[in-house]
C-alpha cells in the first residue's frame, strides 16, 4: 500500500514524523492483519498512517489526540483514507478523568504538550534545535544540509524554531485508558503506542491491573531519559512484559528514547 498523503497543518511536519515512527518498529514489534492498535498522542495520524499501510488496510485504529485543532485534522484524515479503521477521539489519557491546559504550537504542532509553557519554552526549543541538528547531520533530512557547518545549522534550525514562541492555551480533556478500554468494548491491544511530549508515566497510571493483561506490545516516547527511563521500565516489567531501550544520536541531543515492551 502506497503511503497516504494525509491532510495536515504543516507540511513539513509529516515528513518529521514519518522519519520519526519508523524507529518505533523494531525491537521484536509486530502485529499481524486485524490487529487492533492504540495511537496515543496521535498528532494528525502519522504513526497510524504507517500502521494501516504496513497492514494493507487491515486494522482497528484508536488514535487520541484532545488538542481541537489537531483533532480536527486527524478526524478528516479518519473520514477521507482509512476507510472505517480509524477511530478519532477527541481526548487524551491521563490518571484520571480531568481537564488540562495544553500549550499548543501552531507553527510546530508536534512539539504541543501539557508540559511546556511560557516558563520552559526556551529551554525546549534549545532541545528540540539540538535534535533537528542531529537528525540533519545523520543525513536524514537531506544530503545537502548535511553539508552546512554545524554552527550555520544551529543559527538556521533555531531561527525556524522561533515559531514555538507563538503558544496558544487549549483547556482539554484526558481521561484514563481502561475506562476507554470499557466504553469502546476493546478486548485486546496488540501495540499500544504512547507519545505524549513529558506524560507517559501518567498514560501507565490510567491502566487498571485488570486491563493491562489485554496489552501485548507497546513502544513508549520517553523525555527526560535519563530521568525517566527506568521508572517506564520498571511499569512494565511488573506487568509480566520484556523490555528493551534505546536511544540513537538524534535521541540523545533531544533527551528522548524509546521503550519497547513486549509479552513472551
Amino acid at each position: 500500500m502506497d503511503a497516504i498523503d494525509l491532510h495536515c497543518i504543516n507540511p513539513w511536519e509529516v515528513s518529521f514524523l514519518r522519519q520519526e515512527v519508523g524507529s518505533y518498529f523494531a525491537h521484536g514489534i509486530e502485529f499481524a492483519p486485524g490487529a487492533t492498535v492504540l495511537d496515543v498522542g496521535s498528532n494528525i495520524g502519522v504513526f497510524s498512517a504507517a500502521v494501516y499501510e504496513r497492514l494493507g488496510g487491515d486494522a482497528r485504529i484508536y488514535a487520541f489526540e484532545p488538542l481541537p485543532p489537531l483533532y480536527a485534522t486527524l478526524e478528516r484524515n479518519a473520514r477521507d483514507f482509512f476507510d472505517g479503521h480509524l477511530t478519532a477521539l477527541p481526548y487524551g489519557l491521563a490518571s484520571g478523568d480531568n481537564e488540562l491546559d495544553f500549550s499548543y504550537f501552531p507553527a510546530a504542532t508536534i512539539f504541543s504538550s501539557s508540559w511546556r509553557d511560557q516558563d520552559n519554552v526556551e529551554d525546549e526549543r534549545r532541545r528540540v534545535t539540538a535534535s533537528i541538528v542531529a537528525m540533519i547531520r545523520q543525513g536524514d533530512l537531506g544530503r545537502v544540509l548535511r553539508r552546512v557547518p554545524a554552527p550555520v545549522l544551529r543559527a538556521l534550525v533555531g531561527r525556524r524554531l522561533r515559531v514555538m514562541r507563538q503558544i496558544e492555551t487549549h483547556r482539554v480533556r484526558v481521561r484514563p485508558l481502561s475506562a476507554v478500554l470499557d466504553e469502546q468494548g476493546i478486548d485486546h491491544v496488540d501495540l499500544l503506542k504512547i507519545d505524549v511530549e513529558g506524560a507517559e508515566l501518567d498514560v501507565l497510571r490510567g491502566i487498571e491491573d485488570r486491563h493491562w493483561p489485554l496489552v501485548r506490545q507497546a513502544v513508549v516516547e520517553v523525555e527526560g531519559w535519563g530521568r525517566n527511563r527506568d521508572t517506564i521500565r520498571e511499569v512494565f516489567v511488573a506487568h509480566g512484559f520484556t523490555v528493551s531501550a534505546e536511544q540513537d544520536a538524534v535521541q540523545q541531543a533531544a533527551d528522548i528514547g524509546l521503550v519497547f515492551a513486549r509479552r513472551t
